[in-house]
């Protein structure tokens, strides 16, 4: 564009070499276009090369079975011992999940390399590390494996941290331990198992008890997730089922709920909290479509949650399990109406205006709401104290179900203090029943003129120069401001 504009600036002095600069600044025109065209489609490209490159590999999961093979494994259970049963279903399980993609597969093995007798507690072993399609080793490595030893559960749980790769893929890492007893060296599981996954090494362990007596449930359900078979076709079917909530395909509904139980609300925050880990694994603003229906969320359902409805006030729904493999709808009441602070003339006032809301009751400010903007809220009773000068108290506001609650407060009118000296200065509104509030002091430093917003009312305005000796040289004088009027007070007349 400068060359251009040189050639029509040569044009000009001189007239005879026109044609020629005419041809040349059409060559460059058209050099021009073509160059904005290449351009646009390489923004085009890179824009289409960014979006492909931002496509997510799918997350890997990591599936960790710890086995026990304790001497109690050789126990008869069913027509045959603990140990070939769990040997043939957990064989064939992981048969049948070989060929899925993302997942990686390992085996740890705890109680089967020392006798009884020598009480080994760290007789404990990756017997096959992670890897896909690695179903024949663990087959081959299960076929041969004998029970003989003690049961040290929490050091294999300890253990475990040093199975899972640290490669830096994006994986989920699960644990699924098989036993048919409890910890049987004074380890703490419950305390290792809830440390491992606040520190994000794994996800919450699912156990499968085999004919574990039901006084000794309890120890396991603070470990994780726990399924007790009593009988091998139970063992069975809670593989598959741990199975299935850890691979297979688990959406969520959340349903926002209305004064009449109907999921009509939309537009909310809200936040799925790990238990154990207190941090927010999903934060999402709720969506329903114009039909009114809601949208489907996938959600790890491994570990159980808090959910919390960033209504005002929140709600919080407590010890959320979502059952992996299938649809899960979570409705939580969440009836809201709309509060509106409405003032005429609201900009007068030079701070940030606003309103400390509160529950009737209650000294908890739920939310500071600004003047002339809409706020929803859970439906209920509520106090209002809108931050005039002075301030302006609602009490006992009802928030209906859907509708607009409107609040007007007056216009405020403007003081202009005229003052050439330094002094203390003080403003005090005069109640109906002739007794006086503080509302503000002046600036100590005199400032030749000062303009401020207050409400309408009747006022007393009192000052003592600094250059004064004594109290009694202080000066009061009332004055009364309409809504939307203004006031002139010059403290050398008081």
């Amino acid at each position: 564009m400068l060359f251009i504009t040189k050639l029509k600036k040569l044009a000009h002095f001189y007239p005879n070499a026109s044609p020629i600069i005419d041809i040349t600044m059409k060559l460059n025109l058209r050099f021009l276009f073509v160059f904005l065209l290449i351009s646009a489609f390489s923004v085009f490209f890179l824009s289409s090369s960014s979006f492909a490159q931002k496509k997510q590999v799918p997350q890997t999961t990591r599936l960790l079975f710890v086995l026990d093979a304790s001497g109690s494994m050789n126990s008869a259970w069913e027509g045959d011992t603990r140990i070939n049963i769990a040997r043939q279903i957990l064989s064939d399980m992981i048969d049948s999940i070989a060929n899925v993609p993302y997942v990686e597969v390992a085996m740890r093995v705890y109680g089967h390399q020392f006798n009884f007798k020598q009480k080994n507690c760290q007789d404990s072993k990756l017997e096959v590390a992670f890897g896909s399609r690695n179903n024949d080793k663990i087959r081959t490595m299960l076929d041969g494996l004998q029970p003989k030893g003690t049961t040290p559960i929490a050091y294999s749980l300890e253990q475990a941290t040093k199975d899972f790769p640290n490669d830096g893929k994006d994986t989920r890492n699960v644990i699924v331990m098989i036993t048919d007893g409890i910890e049987a060296c004074d380890g703490d599981p419950c305390a290792i198992s809830r440390g491992l996954q606040e520190k994000g090494i794994f996800l919450k362990p699912f156990i499968v008890g085999m004919g574990i007596e039901p006084k000794y449930a309890k120890v396991f359900d603070c470990m994780g997730r726990f399924f007790n078979a009593k009988t091998s076709r139970q063992f069975k079917g809670f593989l598959q089922e741990v199975v299935k909530q850890t691979l297979g395909k688990t959406t969520v509904t959340v349903e926002l709920l209305d004064d009449k139980k109907q999921p009509k609300e939309a537009n909310v925050h809200m936040a799925f909290i790990d238990q154990v880990t207190k941090k927010a694994r999903y934060n999402l603003v709720h969506f329903r479509d114009k039909g009114g229906k809601t949208d489907e969320l996938d959600i790890d359902a491994i570990p159980t949650y808090d959910l919390i409805v960033y209504t005002t006030p929140p709600i919080v729904q407590k010890n959320v399990e979502i059952i992996g493999g299938r649809h899960n709808v979570i409705k939580v009441m969440t009836p809201q109406g709309k509060l509106n602070i409405e003032q005429k003339g609201s900009l007068d006032y030079s701070t940030g205006h606003s309103a400390i809301v509160q529950k009737k009751g209650s000294s908890e400010i739920l939310v500071n709401q600004q003047v002339n903007e809409p706020h929803n809220y859970l439906i209920g009773n509520y106090r209002v104290e809108v931050l005039t000068r002075p301030t302006t108290v609602f009490e006992n506001v009802q928030i209906n179900q859907s509708r607009m609650t409107t609040l007007k407060v007056k216009t405020p009118g403007v003081v202009t203090i005229l003052n050439k000296l330094s002094g203390y200065g003080s403003v005090y509104v005069v109640k109906k029943d002739g007794s006086e509030e503080w509302v503000m002091n002046l600036p100590e430093k005199g400032i030749p003129r000062t303009n401020f917003a207050l409400q309408p009312g009747r006022y007393r305005f009192v000052f003592r120069s600094s250059e004064a000796n004594d109290s009694s040289y202080s000066k009061s004088v009332f004055f009364v401001l309409s809504e939307g009027g203004a006031y002139t007070l010059d403290i050398l007349r008081l």
